[in-house]
């Protein structure tokens, strides 16, 4: 991988955050920007699901060991004891590394609906999240 440069702002953090997950493989990667919802605990949050333990884990010190690479301080981080969820809190981007039955589970883009979300495009470029009635959509209620 080619020497990272450290992101200028948070959105450039969260960015650099999906493309790591995506070069691992983690699927239904979003971008929520809640920095305008009153009580936001960060202004990006970054949401990926992992299919397997091991899958979390190889994310999680990717983007970890890459970020560090960048010089970016060592996240706050919660969850590796039970690879089911890890949250890397990087102060002004949180990102969630979930299995597909935590993520459905706890449902962050519907507790986080008034977030503008984003994808990643192959070109690395942020891109409105529309749901397609063809594809997964992580934001549908499976009630």
């Amino acid at each position: 991988m080619a020497k990272t440069t450290k992101p200028k702002d948070a959105k450039q953090l969260a960015v650099l955050c999906s493309k790591l997950a995506a070069e691992k493989h983690a699927e239904e990667i979003l971008l929520l920007d809640i920095a305008e919802i009153d009580g936001s605990p960060a202004e990006w949050f970054v949401i990926a699901t992992c299919s397997s333990e091991p899958q979390v884990n190889a994310i999680a010190q990717h983007i970890e060991v890459t970020t560090k690479k960048a010089g970016i301080d060592i996240p706050k981080s919660e969850g590796w004891e039970s690879m089911n969820w890890i949250i890397m809190d990087y102060f002004d981007v949180v990102v969630h590394l979930m299995r597909p039955q935590a993520r459905s589970f706890y449902k962050l883009e519907k507790l986080w609906g008034d977030a503008n979300a984003y994808t990643i495009s192959a070109a690395g470029r942020l891109v409105k999240y529309k749901p397609s009635k063809t594809t997964s959509n992580p934001i549908d209620d499976e009630e």
